[in-house]
């Protein structure tokens, strides 16, 4: 049944390592992806390859201004320039200078220039200029059944920029080839400058700039500028494999970061959890405190737990062990009264004295009360710590309730033992406990003065106030304590009676009835709140005294 577990342990260490490293990611990969997805940066190259070419277009449309003439132009090689224009009669250029003015200029730039006449037919394209050996090439479409292995990464960045990105209108060649297709061209010839973003039917952006051609008082054309198809995304491509790039780097940094720090963490709570398991039912014996790694040096909320494991498996083992003696001592005490039982009853059935019989009747009775006495003590020893917890602490006079428990236990005392209970308690005390369980203090520590003082005597019953603390004093005219046994007498079953008063006390017991758990439970109730119990003997050498101190009202948190 217990096989299960350790499986389920390193389960639940490898979720919480997925964790750490999930949600140390989660933030680089948002930051990435974002930068990927939404950037503005092609919005500024846009802008400003938009000015660059305006700027080119006006210099370019400058230009050719010049070479307007003011009558119908007549080819001089109808043969070379009537594919240039499309077969229809010719805006008034000079064709040969026109041409001369967009070689130099396609020398020195890759943008495709083309020059559209007021009909809106084109008149010059860059592109069909090129009159060298060498080879103009275009990209072909890729084969079927080959773009979707080949080109998914773009097919993903298209896919995400479409869900942003509004869908642009297409530059082929065909709807190229009439100026009046263009809303751009069209702008330009009515006299004012456009631009648009388009792109080729592979779908790679082109962006276009239009601008008018102004001869002699008149525009007489449009000049249109575009970047080569893809040119922007190429750029933008390059700038995201290095987001890509530094992204990766972060991200194997972040993973060894949080391996690290998983293993600052899972690993000692692994330890922990695997030392605590030794606890269970299958081990044998109880180990000890020492069982638990003492990670304290690490200065942070781990060592902080296993010291908390420490003490508390300190605390529980003393408990254990306390149990253990409470249980020995039980069995011992109860069997002294037994014994003595079983012999007076022995001795009474054979002994035919009538004095004898009495006096084992006598005895037998007093080892009842014993009996009766110490089974009780036992039973409240037993249900202090549930008590205790279940109780609940109120505020109230703690000079309210001496001289109330005194003005009741006086008349007892006196007219059993012939001792009286002198009360001083003139200052208000307040305290913040659980009333019944002071009570049941004082009850025991007057019964115990009681018990060795003689008659005539007298016990003292007083309450001192200080500023943080309240102490009650019960001092007896017995023959005090031994130096060696001021702490002694606070152990459970220990009672040392030898100088007891041999007169019956307050409860009508003898002296040898008391159990020696009473000063025990007593010390046991002041520690639960907050205070102490103390013993001593008295300066003046007649008696001892002790000594309940309780934190004041207010000063308990403190």
């Amino acid at each position: 049944m217990t096989s299960p577990r350790p499986r389920e342990g390193t389960k639940r260490r490898r979720r919480l390592l997925a964790r750490l490293i999930g949600l140390n990611m989660l933030g680089l990969i948002v930051l990435a992806g974002g930068f990927l997805v939404l950037s503005e940066s092609r919005q500024f190259l846009t802008n400003a390859y938009k000015q660059s070419l305006e700027a080119q277009a006006r210099i370019v449309a400058g230009a050719l201004s010049q070479t307007v003439i003011n009558r119908n132009f007549q080819f001089f090689d109808p043969s070379l320039f009537g594919p240039m224009i499309g077969g229809r009669n010719g805006p008034d250029w000079e064709i040969r200078e026109a041409t001369k003015i967009m070689r130099r200029v396609t020398s020195t730039t890759n943008a495709r220039i083309r020059l559209y006449g007021r009909d809106g037919s084109l008149v010059l394209d860059s592109a069909n200029m090129d009159r060298s050996i060498n080879v103009i090439s275009r990209e072909l479409p890729p084969l079927p059944g080959t773009s979707g292995r080949q080109d998914w990464p773009k097919r993903i960045m298209a896919a995400l920029r479409g869900l942003f990105q509004a869908e642009k209108p297409i530059l082929t060649e065909v709807n190229a080839a009439e100026g009046y297709n263009l809303p751009e061209v069209v702008s330009a010839i009515k006299g004012r400058a456009a631009s648009l973003q388009r792109q080729n039917p592979d779908g790679a952006d082109i962006l276009t700039v239009a601008v008018p051609v102004q001869g002699y008082r008149a525009i007489i054309g449009a000049l249109m500028v575009s970047t080569r198809p893809g040119e922007i995304d190429a750029i933008i491509s390059a700038e995201r494999r290095v987001v890509i790039e530094l992204a990766l780097i972060a991200l194997l940094v972040s993973l060894l970061t949080s391996l690290l720090l998983a293993s600052t963490i899972t690993e000692p709570v692994r330890k922990l959890a695997g030392a605590m398991r030794v606890f269970n039912r299958t081990s044998p014996t109880l180990p000890g405190p020492d069982t638990i790694p003492d990670l304290s040096r690490r200065g942070d909320e781990i060592g902080d737990l296993s010291v908390a494991l420490r003490e508390m498996t300190e605390q529980l083992l003393e408990r254990i062990n306390t149990i253990d003696r409470f249980a020995a001592d039980v069995a011992h005490e109860l069997k002294n009264p037994l014994t003595s039982l079983h012999s007076a009853v022995q001795s009474l059935e054979t002994t035919t004295s009538p004095e004898q019989q009495a006096e084992m009747k006598r005895i037998i009775q007093n080892d009842v009360q014993r009996l009766n006495r110490l089974i009780s003590d036992i039973s409240n020893a037993t249900r202090l710590d549930a008590e205790l917890n279940r109780g609940e602490t109120e505020p109230f006079d703690l000079a309210e309730l001496v001289h109330e428990m005194g003005a009741g236990l006086a008349p007892s005392i006196k007219e059993a033992s012939d001792i009286t209970l002198i009360t001083s308690a003139d200052q208000s005390a307040p305290v913040m406990a659980q009333k019944p369980r002071i009570a049941q203090i004082i009850d025991n520590l007057v019964s115990n003065a009681v018990s060795f003082t003689q008659k005539n005597g007298k016990v003292y019953l007083r309450v001192l106030v200080g500023a943080d603390e309240i102490r009650l004093v019960v001092a007896d005219e017995g023959p005090g304590i031994a130096a060696e046994m001021t702490e002694r007498i606070f152990e459970r079953f220990y009672s040392d009676r030898s100088g007891a008063a041999a007169t019956p006390s307050a409860h009508g017991l003898p002296a040898g009835g008391h159990s020696g758990l009473g000063l025990s439970i007593s010390r046991q109730i002041a520690r639960a709140h907050g205070g102490e119990l103390v013993a001593d003997n008295r300066p003046d050498g007649v008696g001892a005294y002790f000594t309940l101190i309780l934190p004041r009202e207010g000063r308990a948190s403190a």
